[in-house]
């Protein structure tokens, strides 16, 4: 195992891995709209995209992107090195899913530095349907809930994550937290960051809200996908790098604007709803990740209270 000693002389890097649907939006719009105070206490947020709010071009999925993702990797690093800052930090939730040649040059181009890595989640239960509607509202086509989490479970083991983050970087080094529901994602990244400047920048902020889709609506989209797209996924999962949005063949402007719509929807008179996965869903969810929900626990988060995953 690779470790790094916390050598006050060497720059540090935070590296901010997700997940995804555990406030990752709101915690990089925070960081964003904060770059210049962070960066006034030696932390720099680096802007790679001046649309985005995370660095998601440092961690594109398709190794067909490798290229572009090196390139920022290394644009970044350029601009941590012309500044004044002692603290890099990045954050995109596509960390979790980049392919072994990404990880591996990101090994190799930051291997100077002190890394920390903070790792964000929540409950299954709560997660996968969060996923599961988000990535149905963003085009990629399963038939039901079930079908989604038949062939992707094996994806959502947080110690799977982390297992190579952990071997290069040392346990000690990877700062988790849960989420718990209606918790503060700002806070909870700003403890974990284990940087008082960061959580003195960011305690004013707000949770940004990303505009979701009603349950019972979103079966509307599932049903438009099966008559209009191309890229079904089968009964594997076909892996991080080779999951792409299912680009309807026909009707695709039809289909943002019906997007568009069930959010309106779900913000009016329907109103949010809840998601009921039953009972015999939810003990299937519980039987698979009860055993490594443990091990995360006592690897990862010490003394926290061990309920979070009952």
């Amino acid at each position: 195992m690779h470790k790094h000693a916390n050598d006050s002389k060497k720059k540090k890097i935070l590296i901010h891995i997700g997940m995804g649907r555990c406030g990752s939006s709101s915690i990089q719009h925070a960081l964003r709209i904060k770059r210049s105070e962070l960066a006034s206490k030696g932390i720099l947020y680096p802007e790679t995209n001046p649309i985005e709010d995370g660095h998601h071009v440092l961690g594109l999925l398709s190794d067909k992107k490798l290229e572009e993702a090196q390139r920022g990797w290394m644009n970044v690093i350029t601009e941590f090195e012309k500044s004044r800052c002692t603290t890099l930090l990045v954050s995109t939730e596509l960390l979790i899913g980049i392919s072994p040649k990404l990880f591996e040059f990101i090994k190799g181009v930051i291997s100077h530095y002190f890394v920390e890595i903070i790792f964000i989640t929540r409950n299954q239960r709560e997660l996968l349907p969060s996923i599961y509607a988000q990535w149905i509202k963003a085009g990629i086509v399963f038939t039901s809930f079930q079908h989604f989490y038949n062939v992707t479970k094996k994806e959502w083991h947080f110690t799977n994550i982390l297992e190579r983050w952990s071997d290069a970087y040392g346990i000690g080094n990877i700062k988790c937290g849960i989420l718990r529901p209606n918790g503060d994602a700002i806070q909870l990244f700003s403890e974990c960051s284990g940087e008082e400047n960061i959580g003195n920048i960011l305690k004013d902020t707000r949770i940004r809200i990303n505009g979701g889709i009603n349950p019972t609506l979103l079966s509307t989209l599932v049903f438009f996908d099966k008559l209009n797209s191309r890229n079904k996924i089968g009964e594997t999962f076909p892996g991080w790098n080779e999951i792409e949005p299912s680009c309807p063949e026909r009707n695709s402007a039809m289909r943002e604007r019906l997007v568009g719509l069930l959010e309106k929807q779900t913000k009016g008179w329907i109103g949010k709803g809840r998601w009921k996965l039953g009972h015999k869903m939810e003990m299937e969810i519980v039987d698979e990740y009860m055993g490594t929900n443990s091990e995360f626990h006592s690897k990862y988060l010490g003394l926290e209270p061990k309920n979070w995953f009952i």
